[in-house]
């Protein structure tokens, strides 16, 4: 109920903001509360191990406006602690006042307005200091920072004065890429031929890898039209990994090989019993190699499907695998008409390519087959990944630069902005067709770690 009360609160305050109403159309009483506590008063601050300072944002909100400025006062408030604890069922401490600071404990709301100035709980001195981090906030240890409404010059909507920001410092990974319809990673320069993508092309095996945690697996788009995919990554119709499709598991990676370089066409076969779930992080990879004929799919580091004496059975120059083809369309493209010939390759997909066939992170045919959901950590490889390798280096490549086999490695850290830095030698940074969601309190287990 008291989820409902707010959303309708918010939508006033929303709907007020632009437009004033009289007294008498006023259905209930102003109130003031904390915007980030609407639905839920548990925020989390979990941020990586190599952050010296974390901020925290948070604005007071009134229902309406109020012909009057608001006087609202703040506070951290330790006595809290206890209460929290007893109804979530943990032992979290308080967090030390060292590691932290309020920017105002006291704010105003002005006349006519329904939100505050933007109000900071900075966590800092996270490192401690010098080589040996003295001070340092410990890791993987979890406290809790309350903040509360102490006092206002209007009535305080009770639950939702309070917001209780849980701290960690995490040894795990914990930024991740939102993406969604209308969402997705481009890789310009993979689209020109270059020192950028000449070595995405003439490959003889490869793998891809990423995690990923799956919101919901959707099966209608905006528009009321059926959804069967969910598109990791990889290029559309030649060497895609991808969950879902037309008469296939929804919920099960499927790795399509039907390019000129692979020829394995779909794998594995429909198998409920392999289906992912939504709402937790997954270790995905798929890897295929000409020379052993063998595709496998793994899922947390381990082998889900396996085949061999698939695809390619004549390996030659002319039929290798082409990552980058819209790179070799460029070339063909541009070349002499009495040089064209040495460019051409068994796949002559790339000499009328359309939109579709490039590589992408969440996106394959269309705009409508998106991830939707979180991505972080995704590579790509031009060998075929052992199984020891797949389980040793599921969360970080060390050196990624001086790799040249590795092709492309798109750890998702960045946090703000549209782009997605490339951490291999090759530097193909990837553009989002839109502002990335960078999503808060993201904590990746690391499996390898804690499994035999």
């Amino acid at each position: 109920m008291k989820r409902y009360i707010i959303t309708i609160l918010a939508l006033f305050a929303a709907l007020t903001a632009c437009e004033r109403f009289d007294a008498d159309e006023r259905k209930f009483d102003n109130v003031v509360y904390l915007n980030v506590s609407q639905t839920d008063p548990v925020q989390l601050a979990t941020f990586s191990n190599n952050r010296a300072t974390y901020d925290c944002t948070f604005q007071v909100t009134l229902a309406y406006p109020s012909d009057g400025d608001v006087q609202v006062s703040l506070t951290v408030d330790p006595s809290l602690v206890e209460a929290y604890n007893t109804r979530y069922g943990t032992a979290w401490p308080m967090l030390d006042g060292k590691y932290y600071t309020l920017s105002t404990s006291e704010t105003t709301i002005p006349a006519g307005r329904t939100v505050s100035e933007v109000i900071t709980l900075q966590l800092r001195e996270l490192m401690g200091e010098g080589d040996e981090q003295t001070g340092a906030l410990p890791l993987d240890e979890t406290y809790l920072v309350p903040v509360r409404i102490s006092g206002a010059s209007m009535e305080i909507l009770g639950g939702s004065d309070v917001a209780y920001f849980v701290v960690k410092r995490s040894s795990a990974i914990t930024v991740a890429a939102q993406l969604s319809s209308g969402n997705w990673i481009n890789f310009p320069t993979l689209d020109k031929y270059g020192d950028n993508s000449k070595s995405w092309n003439g490959l003889t095996a490869m793998t891809y890898e990423a995690l990923i945690y799956i919101d919901q697996f959707a099966t209608k788009d905006e528009t009321d039209t059926p959804v069967s995919i969910s598109s990791v990554m990889g290029v559309e119709q030649y060497l895609l990994l991808r969950i879902g499709d037309t008469n296939f598991e929804r919920q099960q990676l499927q790795f399509d090989g039907s390019g000129e370089g692979s020829q394995f066409g779909k794998f594995p076969g429909k198998d409920a019993s392999k289906n992912l779930e939504a709402g937790r992080w997954y270790h995905v990879a798929c890897t295929y190699d000409q020379a052993t004929q063998t595709v496998r799919i793994y899922v947390d580091g381990k082998i889900q499907s396996e085949e061999t004496g698939v695809g390619i059975a004549v390996p030659s120059e002319k039929n290798r695998i082409n990552l980058a083809m819209r790179a070799l369309y460029d070339l063909w493209n541009t070349a002499p008409d009495d040089q064209k010939s040495q460019y051409e390759t068994d796949d002559r997909k790339y000499n009328t390519l359309g939109d579709a066939y490039q590589f992408f992170l969440g996106k394959s045919y269309n705009e409508y087959r998106p991830l939707n959901g979180k991505i972080a950590e995704a590579r790509v490889w031009s060998v075929a990944r052992t199984p020891e390798q797949i389980w040793e280096n599921m969360y970080d490549i060390e050196n990624p630069a001086d790799d040249p086999t590795l092709l492309g490695y798109w750890k998702c850290n960045e946090g703000s902005g549209n782009t997605v830095k490339d951490y291999s030698m090759y530097g193909n940074d990837g553009v989002a067709e839109t502002d990335i969601v960078w999503p808060s309190g993201i904590e990746i287990p690391k499996i390898n770690e804690t499994e035999e």
